[in-house]
């Protein structure tokens, strides 16, 4: 059996290998216009609505995990 799966990963990683030599790089793309960047406010914008979403979501299931560890006991 022990043999099985070595024959097995290495016919895997053969083929593996074989597939990534073999596959063609993908067609340059033609130079274009720049699209423009998109408006819109700095990425920092609702960082701190975001951290209290993550400490309220955090508090809520530790606290849910302490109330259902209680339970069980």
């Amino acid at each position: 059996m022990k043999i099985t799966k070595t024959l097995f990963l290495v016919f895997f990683i053969t083929l593996l290998n074989v597939s990534n030599v073999l596959a063609q790089d993908p067609p340059e793309p033609e130079p274009g216009p720049v699209p423009p960047p998109p408006p819109g406010a700095p990425i920092d914008q609702n960082l701190i609505i975001l951290l209290v979403g993550a400490l309220g979501l955090g508090t809520y299931t530790i606290l849910k995990y302490k109330d259902i560890k209680k339970a069980s006991i």
